[in-house]
């Protein structure tokens, strides 16, 4: 099982505020996430981040979680 640090963002584009971050030990990010979100999953192209948009926001307001699958230093 990977260990992935996640955390929520949101507010106004220009005001983002990151909040609720956290550390879960999943398979994956989608299971990862899975517990706070059911919006869709989208990882970063070399797999080490991936991020899940609501939707329903545009891009003067961002809502969203994201995930960082640690290893090694990044898990202090």
């Amino acid at each position: 099982m990977q260990r992935y640090r996640i955390w929520y963002i949101e507010g106004p584009n220009l005001d983002l505020k990151k909040s609720r971050e956290r550390v879960v030990e999943a398979d994956s990010f989608a299971e990862a996430l899975r517990p706070y979100t059911n919006w869709p999953v989208v990882e970063n192209y070399d797999h080490t981040t991936a991020s899940a948009w609501n939707p329903g926001t545009c891009m003067y307001y961002q809502e969203l979680w994201e995930a960082k699958l640690l290893q090694g230093a990044d898990e202090g």
